[in-house]
C-alpha cells in the first residue's frame, strides 16, 4: 500500500492512518495525506526499497 503527503507530492509505503515504512506519522495531520497507487517515491530508509 501507498500513501501520498499532498503538500510535496512525496508517495511513501504504509496506509493513511498510520505510520509510514520511513516514520512518517500519518494520523499527526491527516488531512495531509491520501492513499495512493502511484510508485513509491521516498528515498528513505524503509521505503526506497519499496516497488522498485
Amino acid at each position: 500500500m501507498a500513501v501520498k503527503h499532498i503538500p510535496t507530492g512525496e508517495v511513501h509505503k504504509g496506509y493513511k492512518g498510520g505510520i509510514t515504512d520511513c516514520g512518517f506519522d500519518t494520523r499527526a495531520k491527516p488531512e495531509h495525506w491520501e492513499e495512493s497507487v502511484e510508485e513509491i517515491t521516498c528515498d528513505k530508509k524503509g521505503c526506497k526499497t519499496s516497488y522498485r
